[in-house]
């Protein structure tokens, strides 16, 4: 029961449980509410929509399938940057990803198709469906990112590029969104692009809430054991250290201060080490909005 429930508790098994619920939450936003909206998608299938919209407007249709063997030729190049740009891991995780969210979506649309929608009276409350929508495809799309995935196409670049440059994935992936919907409005329907804007928002707000593994964490150690401490940190993780002289107000016994900053991810791993070295050692977590200088932001392994 021991190996099981320290199976269970461990990062690679929690990571794979979160990619399959994220991608079935993501899913079944899609087929439910934003398929039920006809809103605009954003990345890759946004872009797909832009350009079957440009073709239809010039009287030209382009084959059956066209959407989903484009998002799948483009997912190609995209899953090669995501494996040499981000990781090996996450590369792997948003692939399959993808996979289940190809299965899932085929079966949602299977029950859609046999009547079954629990949405279907909101289909012409567009407001409440793009807010809705928002919140469902945005809770799918943080809790894989957070398990160290993607739900493929875009959001591999958007990881990398908020590697490469340092920036909020949030940030980019609107960015990034915001540009292909209002082009899918500029050529299609202005008004639908709008909602589609609206349900935008709501996913990154809630995103921003669930995907918070990249995000910068002070920590800071109040501890006796300077030596053991610093040997077990610097030898165990990459981040640097400073290190301060101080005493203890109410002992008035020598202390040091380690300070450190760290991603939220890694929070756990360097719990456990700090309190195997010293038990009754005084630790505080601040988050950190941003950084400048050198600094090693590791993915998850």
């Amino acid at each position: 029961m021991g190996k099981v429930s320290q199976f269970i508790k461990s990062r690679s098994f929690q990571g794979v449980l979160g990619m399959i619920l994220g991608a079935v939450i993501y899913s079944a936003g899609v087929v439910f509410i934003l398929d039920l909206g006809n809103f605009y998608a954003g990345g890759i299938t946004g872009i797909s929509q832009i350009i079957q919209t440009i073709f239809s407007k010039g009287a030209l249709h382009l084959f059956p399938g066209f959407k989903s063997i484009f998002v799948a030729v483009m997912n190609v190049p995209l899953f090669l940057i995501g494996w040499r740009g981000v990781s090996k891991r996450f590369a792997v995780l948003s692939l399959s990803a993808v996979i289940i969210q190809t299965v899932t979506m085929a079966l949602f649309e299977l029950l859609q198709d046999y009547g079954f929608n629990p949405l279907q009276e909101l289909q012409s409350d567009k407001l409440t469906l793009a807010i809705l929508g928002g919140l469902v495809l945005g809770l799918g799309n943080g809790i894989c990112l957070k398990s160290g995935a993607s739900t493929g196409g875009m959001d591999i670049i958007n990881q990398f590029l908020s590697f490469k440059k340092k920036t909020s994935f949030t940030k980019i992936s609107f960015s990034i969104d915001f540009c292909i919907i209002v082009t899918g409005g500029l050529v299609g329907d202005i008004k639908v692009a709008i909602y589609t804007i609206v349900r935008l928002i709501c996913s990154i707000l809630v995103m921003d809430k669930v995907y918070t593994i990249y995000k910068y964490v002070k920590l800071s150690i109040v501890t006796e054991e300077k030596n053991r401490m610093r040997d077990a940190l610097v030898n165990k993780f990459v981040h640097g250290l400073t290190i301060y002289a101080a005493t203890g107000g109410y002992s008035n016994t020598p202390k040091y201060v380690f300070e450190t900053v760290i991603l939220t991810y890694e929070i756990a791993d360097y719990r456990d080490i700090v309190h195997q070295i010293d038990p009754n050692c005084f630790v505080t977590y601040t988050a950190i909005k941003s950084i400048d200088g050198h600094y090693t932001r590791k993915t998850i392994s």
